[in-house]
This record gives structure tokens, C-alpha cells and sequence, in this order.
């Protein structure tokens, strides 16, 4: 994945900047988020130039020379190998460890560099996390004055003497289009023309595609099924070099015609220019005749005729449509990277399209800009970039990890927690006005997975966590106010449940937590005879900690994190785990505990052996990972839990 970027004098990163964009290799997903002219696009624009040979937008009143754009890559080295050619890897291999080890010795302008500073400290964040035994770290950049070399920052003049005294040309411009070919960045900017984008024959729309059919057409190009005879020998020859024989043919007799009237006349090909056809320019041309008579239309009209709203999430959906169905074959690395996908949008349908563009993540990177706050609690995977413009006009971005953003309160930006909670309740009432959406708002991403997973034939209905307890509450304190007035309750035909585990902490919300029917704060709880209730959150009634994963179908989940444990390269804790034995009479699937436990031990077991098992199951990680396997096992019966949500639904 592209997890950086070192960049001099382009757009608004005047001087030397270092630019972080994620380093969650397994969650590929970044959002920046700030002010206008900020530099937010900017980001995504200087890729376009590197990859795609995009316009150098070099900032105004600098020097050319000093002009550079250096994306900086984590690779797995398991993802890459079959991909590139041996030398080549090996090649890159070096400059990884290099990269790995490098400090700022390696040029004295670095040591009292921010960015620079900024730079090691986010590759030891990378070492620790991911190791360089595994993982390729490097970065490959370009010059403005000198764009047919590799250039490497201010590490050019150390890389080159410390690899290059062994007569490796680090500089070779084949390293740069090595990992071209091996990622396609797609950039959709926010004035792009929808008609345009989406046309099949464009190459932003080839490298969506399922590779079949341009896999079937190379393989008809190539196939030798033409015969053909030279100096007496029979030879078979491809569908390409029979094209490019014959053309070589007729080339040599207009030259020979032309001769006649003046030897100095000759129709050549360029120094430097290929001299024939290859399948990839035939391929391109038949995809262009075949395809560009034939335009997207959605309900007979042509998407130009859409609204630009409407425009803008057909955009999302074809390129959602084609990646899901190619998540595996792509011949490429796709980064999909779109400047404000919300642009144009009503907000109503603002949620929608992050939710769409989010649920591509995994073998695909994601690099979004946006002004909207409200995607911000969205999701709990990737990175989120908050870009500042300094008054020295110094660009200045801080990184949060979606899984912690609202844990880090105290280091956020003041208006950021209003402005995202703000924006998200507008969007979800305007849905609830709009379309009639049902809303569940809860904790975690493993409580969604529960959620749909049981509740799949509840029409029309979205389910957003938040990451944690006190999100849900403050979500719901969000949507109360409004929704208390009577004139929307009357025009409100949906239903809100915001849900939350019982804690050992005892909320007190000092207002209602129901409206009517309409709009609900509960709590998991059961009740002493173990039938599970939604019950409302005040400092009344009966309180025991209760999450999620204890109300689930108690066998089921019992094999599923058997399953989980079993997987682990800890046999200490598969050890443990082979004390005990499902508890048949189980009612909840509860873990904890001596009574109700689903785990009945098979031979004395201390506290501190139950509690590594407690530990495996309380981290994060491991939560999602058995929500993963458990909603992809059978779908059963449904346990008390559900079935109170789906009375609050159909009540």
C-alpha cells in the first residue's frame, strides 16, 4: 500500500513535506479531512502526477530542479513476489533495507528537518508493527527537471554510494515503472465529468474490469494460428505478428514507391519509438470501437442527464460494482482515490456513499477526501489525516486511527467531536424524512456484524457503530432534541434503537430514553430467569454486565471461538482451552462466570488460567475476528436478543 509521500514544491506543499496516509496494511483506508485549501486534494493529485504522468502543478516562484514528488510503499513481500520479475524484487529488496535502517546521518539537511523527524518516526512505527523481515519499506520519486530517473529525496546522493559502489544502477527509471505496473491508482477528481469517468474504453474503467475479457482478447492476439513461410520454412505465427508482417509489408513498398521520385524520401519510425504493434494497442483500439457506442444509462436516460447528485453515486456504483466483482482477479494493486465523494450529494445520502466506498476496503486502497465530519464515526478501520493550513502557510496534518478517534478527546481539534456528530444525526434524520430508513446504532463493528447477521429481512434498515458506549449515548443526546419536537414525531414513520452493553458503569442520562417508540436507548440486559430484554438506561432496575456475544446462540458460539483459539499459535492458551467442555444447559452463550458459563471444566482450572482465556476474548481484534466466523456459520434460530429488536421494529 502507499502509506506516504515526501513531496517539494507542489501545489501548496512548498519546501519539503512528508505526508502521512496510512499504516494499516490490513485496512487500507485513509480520509482527509479539513478546511477548503488546505491541501487535502492536493495529496491526491500529486499521486495522479507520479502514476499516471498527470500535470506537475509545481508551486509558484520555485525552483524546477528542486521539484519532487516521492510516493513511500509497504509492500508485504509474499503480495509482490509472483508480480515482478526476480531482479527486479532483489533490487528493491536492498533499497527496503535501506530504508529500514537509515537515519538522518544520511544527510546533514535532515537533522534539524521536521518533516524528516516526522518521516523515521512514522517507518519505526511501521518496524514495530510490522517487521522488515515481511514487509518491503521504500520510496520511489520523481524529478520535475529529470523525470527519466528514480530520485529519492534528500537520500539520492547516500542511497547511490552506499548501493551503487557495486555497480547497481539505483536510479534505473524501470524500478518506478516495475511498481507502476504493479498498482493502478484510479483518481476521480471532485470536478471530474461522470459520462467521461465511466465510459468502459477509458483505462480507468479497463483497470476496474474483470480481466477476462481482456485476458480473452490478448489470448486471441497472441495465439499463433497463422501460417507463414520465409526462405522456404513453414512458420506459425500470432494474430499480432501476422498483423505487424504485413503492415511491415505494405510500409516497405510505399517507401520503395516513394523512392522512385527521390531516394532521400522514407516513412521511419522515430529513434526511440516502438516499431510495431503491440496486443496492448490493438487490445485498446478494439475496446474502444466496440465499447464507445454503447453508454451507461440508468431508467433510459443518459447518466448526463442525471443530476449532478445523481451523477455522483452512479460514479460510486459502477466503480463499487466492478471491484466487488474482481476483488480477487485484478491484474493489479487498484487504489481508488476520490476527491469528496459526498460532493453534490444530499446529505440524506451522504452516509450511504461512505458506507459503499468503506465496504471496498481490504484488497483495495482507498484514499478519500472530504469535508463532510459526519463519516468520521462511520467507520473503526484505517486512518483518518485532519490537514491544517499553519499561519506560516506551512501544511500541518495529524493522524488518528479510526478505532481510537474519539478515545483521543483531548488531542483532537476543538470543533471536530461537534461538527462530527452534528453532521452524522443530520444525515440519519434527514434519511429517516427522506427515504423512511430504520436506524440501529451501536457499539462495535463485531456488534454490527451480530446485528446483520440476525436481522437481514428488516426492511429498509442501516446499522452504524461507533466505537463504543459513550459514542451510542452522545449519538443519541444528538438525535433526541430534534426529534423530540412534536411535529416530527408525527412525520416520522422510521424507527432509531441506539444500543448499548450493560457496564459495570451505571449511566444516568437525565432525559427520557425512549420517544414514543420512535426513538430508544437500551441496554442488554437479562433478567434473573435469563430472558434477555432491551431495557432503558437510568440508575432504576436491574443492572448486571452484559455484552453482545452473551446473548448468541450458545453452542454456536461456543465451536466458533473454539475455532478462533484453535487457530492461535499459543498452545498455552489451546491447553487451557481443552479443560473444559461445552455447559449443554446453556441459555445465554456467556463466557465469564462460575454459573452461567457455556465452559464447563473437565478438571480443576485456577482464576488465571480462565482469565488468559477472558483476555483472548476481550481483545479487539479477536471480537471481530469470531463475530467474522460465527455470522458465517449457519444462521439458526433467533436468540432472545434479536427477537426483542425486531418487535421494537415491527411493534
Amino acid at each position: 500500500m502507499i502509506v506516504g509521500m515526501l513531496c517539494r514544491h507542489y501545489k501548496i506543499y512548498q519546501g519539503i513535506n512528508f505526508i502521512p496516509i496510512g499504516n494499516d496494511y490490513e485496512n487500507p483506508f485513509t480520509l482527509f479531512i479539513g478546511n477548503n485549501a488546505v491541501g487535502k486534494s492536493s495529496v491526491l493529485e500529486s499521486l495522479n502526477t507520479f502514476f499516471n504522468n498527470a500535470y506537475w502543478n509545481q508551486t509558484k516562484n520555485t525552483k524546477v530542479d528542486e521539484a519532487f514528488i516521492a510516493p513511500i510503499f509497504l509492500i508485504k513481500i509474499s503480495d509482490i513476489e509472483d508480480s515482478i520479475e526476480a531482479c527486479q524484487l532483489q533490487l528493491i529488496k536492498l533499497i527496503s533495507d535501506y530504508f529500514w535502517n537509515v537515519t538522518e546521518d544520511a544527510n546533514n539537511n535532515m537533522k534539524n528537518n521536521g518533516d524528516f523527524k516526522k518521516f523515521f518516526e512514522f517507518r519505526d512505527e511501521l518496524k514495530y508493527k510490522y517487521g522488515k523481515e515481511e514487509f518491503l519499506f521504500f520510496l520511489l520519486g520523481i524529478n520535475l527537471l529529470e523525470k527519466s530517473k528514480v530520485y529519492y529525496s534528500t537520500f539520492t546522493n547516500d542511497i547511490q554510494k552506499k548501493l551503487g559502489s557495486s555497480g547497481i544502477d539505483v536510479r534505473d527509471i524501470s524500478l518506478i515503472n516495475c511498481i507502476k505496473a504493479y498498482y493502478s491508482y484510479i483518481y476521480i477528481p471532485v470536478e471530474s465529468i461522470t459520462s467521461d469517468v465511466i465510459k468502459i474504453e477509458n483505462r480507468e474503467m479497463q483497470d476496474l474490469m474483470s480481466t477476462d475479457i481482456l485476458d480473452e482478447i490478448d489470448h486471441i492476439l497472441n495465439e499463433k494460428s497463422f501460417n507463414s513461410t520465409r526462405s522456404g520454412r513453414a512458420r506459425q505465427l500470432s494474430l499480432i505478428d501476422y498483423l505487424n508482417s504485413k503492415l511491415d509489408n505494405y510500409m516497405n513498398k510505399i517507401n520503395e514507391t516513394i523512392e522512385k521520385i527521390d531516394s532521400n524520401y522514407a516513412y521511419k519510425v522515430e529513434q526511440g519509438y516502438k516499431k510495431n504493434l503491440t496486443p496492448l494497442d490493438v487490445r485498446n483500439r478494439i475496446l474502444e470501437a466496440y465499447f464507445s457506442i454503447r453508454t451507461l444509462k440508468k431508467e433510459k436516460k443518459e447518466i448526463h442527464e442525471l443530476s449532478s447528485g445523481e451523477q455522483r453515486i452512479s460514479l460510486i456504483d459502477i466503480a463499487t460494482a466492478f471491484l466487488q466483482n474482481n476483488v480477487k482477479g485484478n491484474r493489479k494493486k487498484i487504489v481508488l482515490a476520490i476527491d469528496e465523494p459526498e460532493n453534490s450529494l444530499h446529505i440524506s445520502k451522504a452516509f450511504g456513499q461512505f458506507e459503499r466506498l468503506h465496504n471496498l476496503v481490504g484488497e483495495n486502497q482507498l484514499i478519500l477526501t472530504t469535508h463532510w465530519y459526519g463519516s468520521l464515526p462511520i467507520t473503526n478501520l484505517g486512518n483518518v489525516q485532519h490537514v491544517e493550513l499553519q499561519s506560516d502557510n506551512k501544511v500541518y496534518i495529524s493522524t488518528y486511527d479510526f478505532n481510537n478517534y474519539f478515545e483521543k478527546r483531548g488531542s483532537l481539534p476543538e470543533d471536530i467531536q461537534m461538527k462530527s456528530y452534528f453532521d452524522l444525526t443530520s444525515s440519519i434524520i434527514s434519511s429517516i424524512r427522506a427515504d423512511k430508513i430504520h436506524w440501529i446504532i451501536c457499539e462495535g463493528s463485531d456488534d454490527k456484524l451480530y446485528l446483520s447477521h440476525y436481522l437481514r429481512d428488516i426492511p429498509n434498515l442501516k446499522l452504524l457503530s461507533v466505537g463504543g458506549c459513550g459514542n451510542v449515548v452522545k449519538v443519541y443526546r444528538y438525535l433526541f432534541t430534534p426529534l423530540f419536537e412534536k411535529y416530527e414525531q408525527k412525520a416520522m414513520e422510521s424507527k432509531v434503537l441506539c444500543l448499548i452493553d450493560t457496564d459495570d458503569i451505571v449511566h444516568d442520562l437525565e432525559i427520557s430514553s425512549d420517544i414514543k417508540g420512535k426513538l430508544k436507548l437500551a441496554r442488554i440486559q437479562p433478567d434473573r430467569k435469563d430472558n434477555v430484554k432491551l431495557q432503558s438506561v437510568s440508575k432504576a432496575g436491574y443492572y448486571h454486565p452484559t455484552e453482545m456475544e452473551d446473548c448468541l446462540n450458545p453452542k454456536k458460539y461456543y465451536e466458533t471461538i473454539k475455532d478462533e483459539i484453535l487457530k492461535t499459535t499459543d498452545e498455552e492458551l489451546i491447553k487451557i482451552f481443552n479443560k473444559f467442555k461445552f455447559k449443554e444447559d446453556s441459555i445465554l452463550s456467556r463466557v465469564k462466570g462460575e454459573q452461567s458459563s457455556i465452559l464447563e471444566p473437565l478438571e480443576l482450572v485456577t482464576s488465571e488460567e480462565k482469565k488468559r482465556i477472558y483476555n483472548f476474548l476481550d481483545n479487539h481484534h479477536n471480537k471481530f475476528l469470531i463475530a467474522k466466523n460465527y455470522t458465517a456459520k449457519e444462521l439458526l434460530e433467533l436468540p432472545d436478543l434479536f427477537k426483542a429488536i425486531k418487535t421494537f421494529f415491527e411493534g
